[in-house]
């Protein structure tokens, strides 16, 4: 019971009757977080370490993209209100209650650094509305925020939709995304301005819709889902191992288009098949493990805003602590430690910070 009312308020969808799907898809979320989280310690012990130890580069956001997509084109498709503005503002309203409340507590924290060391707060404050087109020439308040504005943009896309059709919204979403994506590849958009509006990250999230369609229409298919999950996992660890298959990874694919679209058909299509897997399949998670990583999945959303503060201070603590010339294993405990802050950390705010002012929100409004 306690984990159905963490998924609606996470969700913001009613799901009486596949609530074992959604957990399954909480689960992957924080496998995703956990992944972006490794990439970034490692990152942050690189100058520490004595190997760089394996990870996965971005495809911890591939993953989130993927999902996105098919969540929020589920929720279109369980909408019984006739288009306009009334459906336009639901939708809008519980998005905006889902990303605002805790991206603006971990922005102002951040704020707070800036301020004390002299940083000049105005140039980051337009990071605070995640619009799409303000980065690079407006810098990000939190680091890794430029997912968000992807996520944002997508989220503007389906509530103007919405002023329009409810029963084709998914359709015509993935219509206009695709037409977005197509148009920038003919006409070559390289300016940092216009490369969200067109970039093929936006595939991802016309995966995660093709998936919610055909969810729809098969429902559950046990075989199919499993064989999907493998596929997906055997074609992220071949692009792993094969660095010219693979194109841009993380920052370079806002600021730059060039390899944006390998990503998307590599990583990207692994991201797809790993999603619709677990969906298609949608394990059972009654276990103890599986009721724990749902949870942690809860969280996934403030873990990563949290992970850019949590990683850099605990690896500056830990660090004190180390010799001068580490081995592997006490670099590889050294991650493991950074990535279990951020998850702890992200759970402590999801529970007492990040639900509590969702469910306040959603009481009023």
């Amino acid at each position: 019971m306690i984990i159905e009312q963490q998924d609606s308020i996470h969700t913001t969808i009613p799901l009486p009757t596949t609530i074992g799907q959604i957990n399954g898809l909480q689960i992957l979320r924080a496998v995703a977080v956990i992944l972006v989280a490794w990439l970034h310690a490692g990152q942050m012990l690189g100058h520490w370490s004595v190997v760089g130890l394996p990870h996965f580069f971005a495809f911890g956001i591939d993953i989130f993209f993927v999902i996105s997509g098919f969540i929020m084109s589920t929720l279109l498709l369980r909408i019984e209100q006739p288009p306009g503005v009334g459906a336009t503002w639901t939708f809008l309203k519980r998005r905006l209650i889902r990303i605002f409340p805790i991206y603006w507590v971990f922005a102002l924290v951040e704020s707070a650094r800036f301020m004390h060391g002299h940083g000049f707060f105005l140039n980051y404050f337009p990071s605070f509305l995640l619009l799409p087109g303000l980065y690079p020439r407006y810098p990000l308040v939190l680091g890794f925020s430029w997912t968000m504005i992807f996520e944002m943009f997508f989220y503007y896309v389906l509530a103007a939709i919405l002023l329009v059709t409810v029963k084709r919204a998914v359709p015509v979403s993935i219509a206009l995304l695709g037409a977005a994506v197509l148009l920038g590849q003919f006409v070559g958009v390289h300016n940092p301005a216009w490369i969200t509006f067109t970039s093929p990250l936006l595939l991802e999230f016309i995966f995660g819709a093709i998936t919610a369609l055909l969810f729809q229409r098969f429902g559950e298919r046990r075989s199919l889902g499993i064989a999907l999950l493998i596929a997906g996992t055997t074609v992220a660890l071949y692009v792993r191992s094969h660095p010219e298959q693979r194109g841009a990874t993380g920052i370079d694919m806002v600021v730059s288009s060039v390899g944006a679209m390998r990503h998307a058909l590599t990583w990207g299509m692994g991201a797809l098949m790993i999603v619709s897997g677990v969906i298609f399949w949608s394990p059972a998670t009654q276990n103890l493990p599986a009721r724990i990583a749902v949870v942690m999945g809860n969280a996934s959303y403030s873990a990563y805003l949290a992970s850019a503060l949590l990683i850099e201070f605990t690896a500056r603590a830990l660090l004190k602590l180390s010799p001068s010339r580490p081995s592997i294993g006490m670099e590889a405990l050294f991650q493991f430690l950074i990535v279990a802050a951020v998850m702890l950390g992200g759970w402590l705010s999801y529970r007492f910070v990040e639900g509590r002012m969702i469910r306040w929100l959603q009481s009023r409004l």
